[in-house]
């Protein structure tokens, strides 16, 4: 009798291992997409910050003297922090069908963002292109302003994400120590 309960025990131990082994590429696969879109937003949010950073000095070019070469060398690190984010934002977009719904909408959101800074960005620089010596003109200006807001607004929405991931895995994690 001892003999055919081990037995028993050794056949539920061995049919518990098989599913297990037959659940871990499904669950690494699964989980493994949240964590990779997870890190795409951390990187997102340097870059957003920096740029958001970058377009307020420029702005701030408004209000003082200084050259055209000083907005050529402004507009320049902004437009590989937009390249950046973009390619950021590329990966993105080819992780979104896995991904949990608020990193759909969250992508869904900084894309428009992201386009109309990047569209500002090189009026910008064509009209630096065409007219260095008119960096009062109210277009230009405008165009300054705007890129400023729009990195601001992508800047705050790309840390929501993430303080918001950072937020629902500290609950996970309680909720996991509480036995839910």
């Amino acid at each position: 009798m001892s003999r055919l309960l081990s037995e028993r025990s050794v056949y539920r131990r061995s049919a518990l291992l098989s599913i297990v082994a037959l659940l871990v590429p499904f669950l690494a696969q699964t989980s493994a997409a949240a964590p990779d879109l997870a890190a795409l937003f951390q990187q997102a949010r340097t870059v957003a910050f920096q740029l958001s950073r970058d377009a307020a000095i420029m702005e701030s070019y408004t209000r003082s003297n200084v050259s055209w070469k000083s907005h050529g060398t402004q507009i320049t690190r902004i437009r590989e922090h937009i390249n950046n984010a973009g390619s950021i934002l590329s990966q993105m977009q080819a992780a979104r069908a896995d991904a949990q719904p608020w990193h759909q909408d969250a992508i869904d959101a900084i894309t428009p963002t992201l386009k109309q800074l990047a569209a500002n960005t090189e009026a910008i620089i064509s009209h630096l292109n065409e007219n260095p010596g008119r960096l009062r003109n109210p277009t230009y200006m405008e165009y300054l302003r705007s890129n400023a807001q729009s990195a601001s607004a992508l800047s705050s929405a790309v840390r929501n994400v993430v303080e918001y991931d950072n937020t629902r895995t500290r609950m996970e994690e309680l909720q996991a120590k509480l036995g839910r």
